[in-house]
C-alpha cells in the first residue's frame, strides 16, 4: 500500500513538472491567436458617410399616427452636437426625445401630433458616424398626419449683418400669417437651423405664401417677444415652387478614365438664394452696474451700456455745491468723478442721490433715483522705523517730492497726420502753453516751431498735441518743470522727447471712387483680421487715406443713412433693415512710395460673396484659439 501510493505521488509531479514547461508557451500561442482575431493596425482610415439602410416608417409616409421614428443605418452613429442640433417643424412646445442607439437613431414624440399636418424632422448635417464622424449628409425626414406631403422649400443664407460672416445655429422659419404683428405673437409656421456656413433649408412648406425671418430664441417660443433676441427679416413675400433642373452624372471606367457623363432632370425647389442680414436691435436694458469710491479723491460709475446723457449727482452729507469734476469715458459707460474739494476728500462716508435714465421692463427709458453711500478708510500717516545711536525709534517717513505724473505718447518714429497724446493722472487747473516747447533740428542745430496743446473733447485728462510736420524731420519736444498744476496742487516734473517723423519715401496713399451708395456713407480700411484701421467719410462719393504705411490691406463701406458716422441695426417695430455693408473682394498691396486710385462698384459682386476668403479664415482661426 505504501509503495504504490509513493508511485501515485511520484506520477503526480512529473505531471505537474511537465505541465509547467508546456504553460507558457500554451499562453503565447493563445495570445497570438487572440491577436489574429482582430483588426489588422495601420488599416486604411474609414472616409465614408454612414449609409441608410431603413426607415420605420418609410420616408414621406401620410397618415401617421405613432409616436415614434427609427432610421437605421449600416454602422454606428451618433448626433453631432446632441439632439439641439435636430429641428422638429411645425415646432414642438414638449421637446421630443432624440438619440443615437448603436447603429439607430431614434425619435420619440412627447407633444401631440396636429392632423392632416406635414411634420419635418431635420437633422441637417448632425448625423455622422460613431468613429471617424463622416457627415452622412444634410438630411430630413418627413411624414404627414393627414392624406398628403407638401415638399416644398425655401432655402438661402443668415449673414450679420456687420461683418457679413455666416451665422450658424439660428432658427430661420417662415410664417403664413403675413401680418407684422404675427412675427411678435405667433409661432413660426415651419422652421430650420442655419449650418456652420449660414446655410438654411425650411422644408415640408404648402403652396402657401410665406414671409421668411431669423431669430435666436432665448425662451423657445418661436417668436420675437423680447428686443434683446437677435433676428432677421424681410419686406418680401415668398411662394415656394418646384422646376426640373439639368444634371449632369459622371460614369467613369476606372479612378482616371471617364467612361461617359449622362444628364438627367432633378427637382430644383426654390427660391434657393434667399439672403437674410442677422442683427441686434439698440434697446437693451439701461442699469447703473457698479459704484465705487477706488481713492478718497474718487467716484466711478459703472453702467452696463453707453448712456446718451450724463447723470446728476447730489452730495447730501455736506452743503459743498461744487464739489467735483466729471469724466466719462470713451465707450461713454463709465463715469469718472475727480472730487476737488478737500472737505469732501476728508469725508470717510459719501452719501449721494444718483440721478440717471433707466430701462423699465418694456424697453423704455424712465427716470430713476438711487441713494448712494460710499465708503473709503480713513487716511492714517505713514510711519517708518528708523535706527538711530543703536535703538529702534519710530519717525514720520519723509516723502520724496510728488510729482503730477505727466505721459506724454510719442514714440521714437512719428507719423506725418498724427497728434501724439498727452495724459495726466488727474484733472489740472493750468496748463501754460509757453510750458511746451517743440524744435526741429536744422543741420546741426536746433530751431524752435510753433506747436499748440490742445484739450481732448471727451476726457478731462487728455491733451494731443499738433504741429506741422516735416517729412524725415528730426523734433525734440521739451516741458519745463512746475508749469502744470493739477487741482490737487501737484505739479509736473521737466521731459525732453526726442523723435523723428517719417519720410515721404515711407508712405503709400490710396483713393477710392464709390459707387452704389446714395446719400451718405463712409469707408473703412482694414487690416488683415478685420480689425479697422482708418476711417475716412464718403466726400463727392470718394474716401481718401494719405499718409498710409506700406501694407496688404482690405475695404469695407457701410451707408451711412442717418449720418451719424457708425454703424446701425435694424428695427423691426420700426421696420428698418440695418444699415447696408459692403466688402471689396480683393485686398489692396500698397508699397512704399505710391499713389493709387481704385474704382469700387459695391453692388457688382453679389453680397454672400463679397468678403474676401483671407478675413473668413481668420475669423475661424480666432474662434479655434
Amino acid at each position: 500500500m505504501r509503495s504504490n501510493y509513493g508511485l501515485k505521488i511520484q506520477s503526480q509531479l512529473l505531471t505537474m513538472k511537465h505541465a509547467s514547461f508546456y504553460l507558457p508557451l500554451t499562453l503565447l500561442l493563445l495570445t497570438s491567436a487572440c491577436a489574429n482575431i482582430g483588426s489588422p493596425g495601420g488599416g486604411p482610415k474609414d472616409v465614408w458617410p454612414p449609409k441608410l439602410i431603413k426607415t420605420d416608417p418609410r420616408e414621406n409616409q401620410t397618415s401617421f399616427s405613432q409616436k415614434k421614428i427609427q432610421l437605421h443605418f449600416d454602422e454606428l452613429v451618433s448626433l453631432e452636437g446632441g439632439a439641439q442640433n435636430v429641428i422638429i417643424s411645425p415646432p414642438q412646445l414638449v421637446a421630443p426625445q432624440i438619440k443615437a442607439i448603436g447603429d439607430k437613431i431614434v425619435v420619440e414624440f412627447n407633444d401631440s401630433l396636429r392632423e392632416s399636418t406635414t411634420y419635418t424632422v431635420d437633422f441637417t448635417d448632425a448625423i455622422v458616424d460613431f468613429n471617424e464622424k463622416n457627415k452622412f449628409g444634410d438630411y430630413a425626414f418627413s411624414f404627414s398626419t393627414g392624406k398628403t406631403i407638401d415638399s416644398l422649400r425655401i432655402s438661402g443664407y443668415l449673414i450679420d449683418a456687420s461683418n457679413l460672416n455666416p451665422v450658424s445655429g439660428v432658427l430661420v422659419g417662415a410664417h403664413e400669417d403675413l401680418s407684422d404683428s404675427a412675427f411678435c405673437t405667433k409661432p413660426m409656421t415651419r422652421i430650420s437651423r442655419t449650418s456652420k456656413t449660414g446655410f438654411f433649408s425650411i422644408k415640408g412648406l404648402p403652396d402657401k405664401t410665406f414671409r421668411v425671418f431669423a431669430l435666436a430664441d432665448k425662451d423657445r417660443d418661436y417668436t420675437f417677444d423680447h428686443p434683446v433676441e437677435s433676428i432677421a427679416f424681410l419686406e418680401d413675400v415668398f411662394h415656394p415652387w418646384v422646376e426640373g433642373c439639368l444634371k449632369m452624372d459622371t460614369v467613369w471606367k476606372d479612378s482616371v478614365t471617364i467612361d461617359s457623363i449622362c444628364h438627367r432632370t432633378v427637382p430644383c425647389y426654390k427660391p434657393d438664394d434667399v439672403v437674410l442680414r442677422f442683427f441686434t436691435e439698440d434697446v437693451g436694458r439701461q442699469y447703473l452696474t457698479k459704484r465705487e469710491r477706488p481713492s478718497r479723491e474718487q467716484i466711478k460709475l459703472i453702467f452696463n451700456r453707453p448712456a446718451t446723457s450724463l447723470p446728476t449727482l447730489r452730495l447730501l452729507n455736506s452743503p459743498v455745491q461744487h464739489w467735483n469734476i466729471a469724466e466719462n469715458s470713451l465707450t461713454k459707460d463709465t463715469i469718472r468723478y475727480w472730487i476737488s474739494d478737500s472737505s469732501v476728500i476728508k469725508l470717510d462716508t459719501l452719501v449721494l442721490e444718483l440721478g440717471y435714465q433707466k430701462t423699465d421692463s418694456a424697453y423704455r427709458l424712465i427716470p430713476q433715483t438711487d441713494t448712494l453711500k460710499l465708503i473709503s478708510r480713513p487716511i492714517r500717516p505713514k510711519i517708518q522705523t528708523a535706527k538711530r545711536k543703536g535703538k529702534d525709534e519710530d519717525a514720520a517717513l519723509v516723502a520724496p517730492t510728488r510729482h503730477l505724473i505727466v505721459v506724454i505718447g510719442i514714440s521714437d518714429v512719428v507719423d506725418m497726420n498724427e497728434q501724439p497724446v498727452i495724459s495726466v493722472e488727474t484733472p489740472i487747473v493750468e496748463l501754460h502753453q509757453e510750458a511746451w516747447h517743440l524744435f526741429r533740428k536744422v543741420d546741426t542745430l536746433w530751431q524752435k516751431v510753433a506747436c499748440r496743446i490742445q484739450a481732448d473733447t471727451l476726457s478731462v485728462c487728455t491733451f494731443r498735441l499738433s504741429a506741422n510736420w516735416e517729412y524725415g524731420t528730426e523734433y525734440m519736444l521739451r516741458l519745463d518743470s512746475g508749469q502744470i498744476k493739477s487741482i490737487y496742487d501737484f505739479t509736473n516734473d521737466k521731459q525732453t522727447i526726442n523723435f523723428r517723423v517719417r519720410r515721404e519715401d515711407e508712405y503709400s496713399s490710396l483713393n477710392i471712387a464709390v459707387t452704389g451708395i446714395e446719400g451718405k456713407g463712409f469707408v473703412e480700411l482694414l487690416d488683415g483680421s478685420d480689425m479697422v484701421v482708418r476711417r475716412q467719410s464718403l466726400v463727392n462719393k470718394k474716401a481718401d487715406f494719405s499718409y498710409l504705411r506700406p501694407g496688404t490691406y482690405y475695404l469695407r463701406a457701410i451707408a451711412d443713412a442717418n449720418g451719424n458716422g457708425r454703424w446701425d441695426p435694424g428695427n423691426y417695430t420700426l421696420k428698418l433693415q440695418p444699415e447696408a455693408v459692403y466688402y471689396r473682394p480683393e485686398s489692396i498691396r500698397l508699397r512704399a512710395n505710391w499713389a493709387k486710385e481704385e474704382v469700387w462698384d459695391v453692388n457688382l459682386v453679389p453680397l454672400l460673396k463679397q468678403k474676401p476668403k483671407a478675413l473668413q479664415a481668420n475669423k475661424e482661426n480666432n474662434q479655434r484659439r
